[in-house]
């Protein structure tokens, strides 16, 4: 059993995350520098929401409580994270030179993903016998 201070660490980083997130896609496109490379900002996106897609999952399998969240907590982390993406490119949509793009979106769950699945790689290969829904014991 875990005890709350130390579950509180992994709840802080993530929503502290979220909130650089946020902090982040409110500036106007013209406060970042132009890259040419295509598709360089898709690759940050990715980059991004699997890194809050790591957090996410620390934050769910530290959870106190036993739920939904904590039952599928891989599941939970891409649907949490693709919902965020979302809401996140709504957002944009309302900031000054900005504007929500689907493929943004597409770049966020992928990344979020992504790391799920390095995640369950991870845990398949350190429990040897780890189903998609489990929590590691």
């Amino acid at each position: 059993m875990y005890s709350i201070k130390s579950n509180l660490k992994y709840h802080l980083l993530f929503f502290l995350f979220l909130a650089a997130i946020f902090i982040e896609s409110s500036f106007p496109a013209e406060t970042y520098p132009e890259v040419e490379i295509v598709g360089a900002d898709k690759l940050v996106h990715i980059g991004v929401y699997g890194l809050l897609a790591f957090f996410c999952y620390l934050s769910l399998i530290h959870r106190e409580k036993v739920s939904l969240f904590k039952m599928y907590p891989l599941i939970m982390t891409v649907v949490i994270c693709s919902i965020y993406g979302a809401s996140d490119e709504i957002h944009q949509f309302f900031v000054p030179n900005r504007d929500a793009e689907m493929w943004d979106w597409v770049a966020d769950t992928a990344g979020a993903l992504i790391a799920v699945i390095i995640i369950r790689y991870y845990l398949r290969k350190k429990y040897k016998m780890f189903k998609l829904n489990e929590k590691p014991a």
